[in-house]
């Protein structure tokens, strides 16, 4: 494993995407858990014109996402200048916290930069890509999953350093912040060289285009299914997320340092496991180890109401951190390899799977919490992930020919 992480530097623009994707999960996580304080007790904003302005930014990526993603993988120019301009966007966008003091013209400032922004992240994936694939493409897996792991890294101390931020400089501190960090990767991402253009392999999992035009998601049930797996494995993932703090303080009766507890442990195991699952992702299968992800995450949302107990859910941690890191580490991986000739579109769809899942997720969180209870809530996120589960099994690993 050590020589084969020696081998992952030997790539073009590895370390500079290393260190972007580390710096662009601080950037993104600084803010993450103190925006809705901010605009709800500075702005006298309510919960749910919060929730409606967080699912509209979420609509407006998706849509930003799918546009640039159909068409990036056809551009004359380098796609790094896509990155760039993106993250001019999101400069933009949390700058817009310092300057405008009107909270709908903030609001819209947000949305609207924040969705130009959003093809940030799977644009340096592909860019990641095609440098992989000029490399050896067989090394794709683990690479992207060590690139993923550093993003999760980034999000262990993004809300440490913004916490800190507020505490000595308020909310403007938080936003100049989170600034900077975008900066940093931008300056960093001018410095990421084009990859050298290679012929699409010919080996029985790799197939050959005809024609450069990404396929149509809606045409191709061979890509459909899997983004609906993909999609119903965030739901259950953000349903947690939403209910998980107040369950473990207003119905287990714990104080908050609970909530800290878990959110550290899982975060903790989740880049080992990260890295892990890259390793053998070469041995393994990407569908198999999916499989096996979404199938221990159902368990332990489904476990979390069948016991009611805060030691098995510190117990539980273990399986959630594998499922997320067979997630978050090998999604972008498993849409690539059945993309192989469109990166970009392929890196996009992994994230628009994420952003409907988060928004989806969100929603019927909340909705679950008022209708059913908390503690019930988490058997409904329990059989998104089941249902996932089951679709995978009619999944593919490749597109074939004649199905785009």
């Amino acid at each position: 494993m050590i020589n084969m992480m020696r081998e992952l530097f030997k790539i073009q623009n590895y370390r500079l995407f290393l260190i972007n994707m580390a710096l662009l999960g601080m950037a993104v996580s600084l803010t993450a858990p103190f925006l809705v304080i901010f605009m709800t007790e500075t702005h006298g904003m309510s919960t749910s014109a919060y929730g409606v302005f967080m699912a509209t930014a979420a609509v407006g990526s998706f849509l930003m996402n799918t546009v640039i993603g159909r068409k990036s993988d056809s551009l004359a120019f380098d796609r790094k200048y896509l990155i760039i301009g993106a993250l001019v966007m999101m400069i933009i966008a949390f700058g817009s916290y310092l300057i405008i003091g009107n909270v709908w013209l903030l609001a819209l400032s947000y949305i609207v930069f924040a969705a130009l922004g959003a093809p940030a992240m799977p644009q340096l994936y592909a860019s990641a890509r095609e440098s992989i694939n000029a490399y050896r493409s067989n090394m794709a897996v683990m690479a992207n999953t060590v690139l993923r792991s550093m993003f999760s890294f980034g999000f262990l101390f993004g809300p440490l350093i913004g916490s800190v931020l507020i505490g000595i400089y308020g909310f403007n501190g938080l936003f100049t912040g989170t600034v900077i960090m975008f900066m940093l990767v931008l300056g960093l991402s001018i410095l990421i060289k084009p990859a050298r253009r290679v012929a699409p392999q010919s080996a029985a999992n790799i197939r050959s285009y005809e024609e450069k035009k990404a396929p149509n998601i809606l045409k191709t049930p061979a890509l459909l299914l899997p983004f609906m797996a993909f999609t119903m494995l965030h739901v259950g993932q953000w349903m947690y997320l939403l209910n998980m703090p107040l369950y473990v303080t207003n119905f287990l009766g714990e104080q908050e340092r609970g909530v800290g507890i878990l959110s550290s442990l899982c975060a903790g195991l989740e880049v080992p496991f990260m890295i892990f699952m890259g390793y053998i992702a070469g041995k393994v299968s990407s569908k198999s180890l999916l499989i096996i992800g979404a199938f221990l995450g159902s368990l332990f949302f489904l476990s979390i109401g069948i016991f009611n107990d805060f030691t098995a859910m510190v117990i539980g941690q273990l399986p959630l951190a594998i499922f997320l890191a067979v997630l978050l580490g090998l999604g972008i991986s498993y849409f690539q390899d059945l993309l192989p000739d469109f990166p970009g579109y392929a890196s996009t769809l992994f994230a628009n799977a994420m952003i409907i899942g988060q928004l989806l997720g969100n929603l019927l969180g909340g909705i679950a919490s008022d209708v059913v209870g908390l503690e019930y809530s988490f058997f409904i996120a329990g059989a998104f992930v089941f249902t996932a589960f089951i679709l995978f099994f009619f999944t593919q690993s490749e597109i074939r020919k004649g199905e785009v």
